[in-house]
């Protein structure tokens, strides 16, 4: 008979603790104990502010969970989804198979995710701060902008490389802050050209005082000598978007920066998710004794479980201590349950709390006793180190940070080649994506929002706006292929997020994928600057003001509920090109064409029988069609009907109200310009005759 089987999801503090309690406790000929993890190792997360900094090194920080956890069967594999009534789990083997194994008692410890996405932008621009990656990732990009500092020549630009913005201004925010501060000005020294006033640190918090878990005395301490070592510290500021540029605020203030760590944000993982279980803002609720309701073989512990602590009645916080703690009186619940006695609702009282500020300098609120500067930077250190596993472990690298204290940290760094990349970006409306004259490094497609090409003018003075780009489309062809300057300016028309390449990726996909070399090649062809050899065209497009070629809408705009049969009806009674989709304010959300009926067949073929009858013009429009404005000019609109094909183009108050006003159609435009270009003679028969052409009329659409 197999012995029962004890499964621990999660190697953090929690896992950790509960896997060595349990098998210390329990005969190892009688019991299994399996811990899932998918690093081999459990991360000293209040220490990573330390390797971003260079004061400690990733071994300093990581624990081996193999020497940590004897006679525990840990497996570097990824959980898949958990069933509670079955009582097994789904993982990806080795194999990268799909397997099951099933358990007589679970331990979910899974923790919780990064997820900066609740602020638009965040996740392409800012650095997270969960892993030792994120933490060495950082690292290499700080002195990576201190060599750019270095040699660039630009006063201004000197110092947006040294502009560091850290949103969040809790333990983890604090300590990376402190962290970076002390890296980049302790290592001005090795640098001739940068100078004190060229590097700036701001915090940028949403609360009116940082580190709000500690008392106000060691708050005030911890503000005042930050401040002092040169952080600039923001509160009551709440970062709304983050651009490549910095972030803005909600106040509409900006503040620029390099470099963006972000470490706010979180989100339960995927198997939390798909749980059918009672949660508390993506947390599992337990029982007081932490197993769950209807499940008493199962427990939840540390930041993917909402516990009640059984001491004031509160949700305990996501922090270490609370994590071990749980962890050794879930330990002790699950043998009471097998040797069927009473178990314990959780009941803890904080021991006290600690965060090192840079510099040498930490504060420590220990069981009533308050602590600051050095002494409590010390405490703070010795606290971690002797959590390690081993005695050897707690020498080796307590001999190590005692070495730290006399040397100078390392200034090396490995720098990633951004040409072997793929990676996203979120633009602000208004901020440059690429600039005309620059070097081409990165291939861009457009997710969502729009974004304008330009040109300079011939003469040099202004631009031309060539087209109007939109999801799906793509930029910064030209310059890879032909290995030559960008010949645009392109800019964020709205809110824009795109997919970026770097060069050695997009050729070798744009090699190996001919549709994607066929769209690239024309496209090429498109964006050549058609108005070098018609400037008669140009000349007549400058003067027809746009307003004269907008015509009404023929049909009230569809709702986006509305049947598709409706669509179907008044394109057909109609004869209409186009039918625009709206909100309930007016604003323009999509677009119906005669060839997008084609795709209610797909859709309802896709639906169960008898759901086919609801489909709606959402389910089948083009959603946030591109659009251009009543102040856009005749030029703008034409080159974007020839970009894109179109036939039609509707046309927007605004693009912020996108109240849709009418639409063009390029027989309009075209008969225009031909009534100014062209020349007609009636013949002494009454034929009319052309008796001047304009050259190469021809515009392809």
């Amino acid at each position: 008979m197999a012995s029962p089987r004890i499964l621990i999801i999660g190697g953090g503090f929690a896992g950790v603790k509960c896997a060595r309690k349990l098998r210390k406790a329990l005969p190892i000929n009688q019991y299994e104990i399996v811990l899932f993890n998918q690093e081999n190792h459990m991360v000293f997360h209040p220490l990573l502010a330390g390797v971003a900094g260079g004061t400690l090194q990733p071994k300093d920080v990581s624990a081996p969970l193999r020497q940590m956890l004897k006679d525990v069967w840990c497996r570097t594999e990824c959980v898949l989804s958990i069933d509670l009534d079955t009582r097994c789990i789904e993982y990806e083997a080795y194999d990268e198979t799909r397997r099951k194994m099933s358990f007589d008692y679970l331990v979910i410890a899974a923790g919780n995710k990064v997820d900066l996405s609740a602020i638009p932008g965040m996740n392409d621009h800012a650095f997270s701060f969960k892993t030792v990656g994120d933490a060495l990732a950082l690292q290499a990009h700080i002195m990576e902008q201190m060599e750019k500092a270095e040699v660039c020549d630009d006063p201004e630009q000197k110092k947006w490389h040294l502009s560091f913005v850290i949103v969040g201004a809790g333990f983890s925010g604090v300590e990376v802050a402190g962290e970076i501060n002390d890296l980049v000005r302790r290592s001005r020294k090795f640098f001739s050209h940068i100078e004190e006033e060229d590097i700036s640190v701001t915090v940028v918090h949403s609360r009116d005082q940082i580190l709000p878990e500690l008392d106000s005395s060691l708050r005030k301490f911890a503000q005042e000598r930050m401040s002092k070592a040169g952080v600039r510290i923001l509160l009551n500021a709440m970062a709304s978007r983050a651009t490549p540029l910095g972030i803005t605020l909600k106040d509409k203030r900006y503040v620029h920066g390099a470099t963006i760590v972000c470490t706010i944000g979180t989100s339960p993982l995927a198997i939390i998710q798909k749980l059918n279980v009672k949660k508390e803002r993506g947390r599992i609720c337990t029982n007081p004794d932490m197993s769950l309701p209807g499940y008493e073989n199962v427990w939840a512990i540390g930041d993917c479980a909402a516990i009640v602590n059984a001491l004031d009645g509160k949700i305990c916080p996501t922090v270490a201590q609370f994590a071990e703690r749980q962890a050794k009186q879930v330990a002790d619940n699950i043998i009471a349950t097998i040797e069927k006695r009473p178990t314990k609702a959780f009941h803890y009282k904080m021991m006290g709390s600690m965060c090192a500020i840079g510099g040498y300098d930490a504060v420590a609120d220990i069981m009533g006793l308050r602590l600051s500067g050095f002494c409590a930077w010390f405490i703070w250190r010795g606290v971690y180190l002797m959590k390690l596993p081993s005695v050897f472990q707690i020498v080796k690298v307590g001999l190590e940070w005692a070495c730290d204290l006399v040397f100078p940290r390392t200034l090396a760094h490995m720098k990633a080649d951004r040409s072997k990349r793929i990676w996203r970006a979120f633009y602000s409306a208004g901020d440059s994506v690429i600039e005309e004259g620059e070097a081409g490094t990165e291939f861009f497609v457009i997710e969502r929002g729009e974004a304008e090409v330009g040109r300079k003018k011939m003469n040099g003075e202004g631009e031309d706006l060539i087209a109007v780009l939109g999801p799906g489309d793509f930029f910064g062809e030209g310059a890879l292929l032909d290995d030559r300057p960008r010949s645009a300016t392109v800019r964020a028309r709205t809110d824009l997020e795109v997919t970026v390449m770097g060069s050695n990726v997009f050729n070798q996909i744009s090699t190996s994928l001919s549709p994607l070399k066929d769209a690239v090649l024309k496209a090429m062809n498109r964006r050549t600057n058609i108005w070098k050899s018609l400037h008669e065209v140009r000349e007549v497009l400058e003067h027809i003001p746009l307003r004269t070629l907008i015509q009404p809408l023929k049909e009230t705009p569809l709702h986006a509920g509305h049947h598709v049969v409706d669509a179907i009806h008044k394109l057909n009674e109609g004869r209409l090109d186009f039918l625009p989709v709206t909100d309930d304010d007016g604003r323009l959300i999509g677009m119906i064409t005669r060839s997008d009926l084609l795709r209610s067949i797909e859709v309802a073929a896709a639906l169960p029988e008898g759901a086919e009858m609801n489909i709606c013009a959402k389910d089948i429009m083009v959603q946030n069609p591109i659009a251009i404005t009543v102040e856009d000019s005749a030029a703008l609109a034409i080159m974007t009907m020839r970009e894109h094909g179109f036939k039609v183009v509707p046309v927007v108050e605004n693009l912020e109200s996108r109240k849709i006003v009418g639409y063009i159609r390029i027989e309009n435009m075209m008969d225009h310009i031909a009534q100014k270009l062209l020349v007609r003679e009636k013949t002494a028969t009454g034929e009319v005759r052309v008796t001047k052409e304009m050259p190469k009329l021809k515009i392809e659409i």
